[in-house]
């Protein structure tokens, strides 16, 4: 499950994958991603392949995909969003940030959502890549013109994933 384009992909990912009960979010969040970028796609394409405890459950949800559940309320119920904001549309930047922030608390998402950052700005655990110049508050950064494009998503990928297992992160024994 890599694409998420259409709502029954959203069904599949947010059934098949329980939201994580380790503690960690298990999200990446791309900045400064350009349009109709493929790279959220490979990195969970990526992941769906080599994160042996996700049972290929990555998913990366389509801007197009985001507005469609923000625009329904069943859909919204499904995830866990809350109403929509009284004062704006459903689809606006605040339903969306809604629905992304929904999504990051699931996990095993990529989000890579212009709106992605401030809807994940307060969760613990989420992994942020920045791909545009002076973003000094991502855990990565990355030029992408230096690398080829086939490079990008094993790159982060595999940075994420020792990001997540280093020994500081491993959850405290009960």
């Amino acid at each position: 499950m890599t694409a998420a384009k259409t709502i029954t992909a959203f069904h599949h990912w947010l059934l098949d994958g329980a939201p994580d009960t380790k503690g960690y979010l298990h999200v990446i969040v791309l900045h400064g991603v350009k349009n109709q970028s493929s790279l959220s796609h490979d990195i969970a394409h990526y992941l769906n392949e080599y994160d042996s405890e996700a049972h290929g459950n990555w998913l990366a949800p389509s801007q197009q995909l985001i507005e469609v559940i923000a625009g329904d309320a069943s859909q919204r119920k499904l995830l866990g969003v809350d109403e929509a904001c009284s004062k704006c549309p459903p689809t606006g930047p605040c339903g969306q940030r809604k629905v992304i922030k929904g999504l990051a608390l699931h996990g095993h998402v990529v989000l890579d959502s212009i709106h992605s950052p401030a809807a994940t700005v307060d969760l613990d655990g989420v992994f942020h890549v920045s791909l545009a110049p002076g973003n000094k508050d991502c855990h990565m950064r990355l030029n992408p013109e230096k690398f080829n494009q086939r490079c990008l998503a094993p790159i982060i990928s595999d940075v994420y994933l020792e990001w997540l297992h280093c020994t500081y992160r491993q959850p405290r024994a009960s």
